[in-house]
């Protein structure tokens, strides 16, 4: 039995090695000569980046032209995955309900539903909307997605940090 799953599991990294093949070419072509962790690394990186990177201009793009509107909890996302997210609702210039779940933990404020919260939201895009307030834990979760992303992507180029 164990030299069956041995053999099972040398045939998956064989899979995952032969499917990294159009990367390590690209990365030979510049004449790095990174391994199979290294190219995961990195996807992981810039796929962490994009999704990053997006969420961090909305965050300008609501700076720049954000309107502030009174919303409402409307249900708490409890999934497997992570906190406890509030979802909230808020009524736009023209009149359009719209809804959207925090990115945030609930907390005293959002843990209960009917809560009334501010909401800032863009008014050429509404489903762009955040939470007014808590800057702390919105510095704290993006230093947290840049720090992870940055890990990754140490991890990637430097030569050494990660053998085969």
């Amino acid at each position: 039995m164990e030299q069956s799953w041995t053999a099972f599991w040398a045939r998956v990294s064989e899979a995952f090695h032969q499917a990294l093949f159009p990367f390590r070419a690209i990365a030979e072509a510049f004449g790095r000569h990174p391994n199979d962790m290294q190219i995961w690394c990195f996807l992981c990186g810039v796929f962490f980046l994009a999704v990053v990177g997006a969420q961090s201009y909305g965050d300008i793009m609501l700076r720049r032209r954000g309107a502030v509107a009174s919303g409402k909890v409307v249900g708490i996302d409890k999934s497997d995955d992570g906190p406890d997210t509030p979802i909230i609702e808020f009524v736009d210039r023209l009149g359009k309900t719209w809804q959207f779940s925090s990115y945030l933990p609930v907390n005293g404020t959002t843990g209960s539903i009917g809560a009334a919260v501010e909401v800032m939201y863009d008014p050429l895009h509404p489903k762009r909307a955040r939470e007014v307030g808590r800057p702390l834990m919105k510095t704290v979760h993006m230093v947290v997605w840049y720090a992870i992303v940055a890990g990754l992507m140490t991890l990637a180029f430097w030569p050494g940090l990660i053998s085969d």
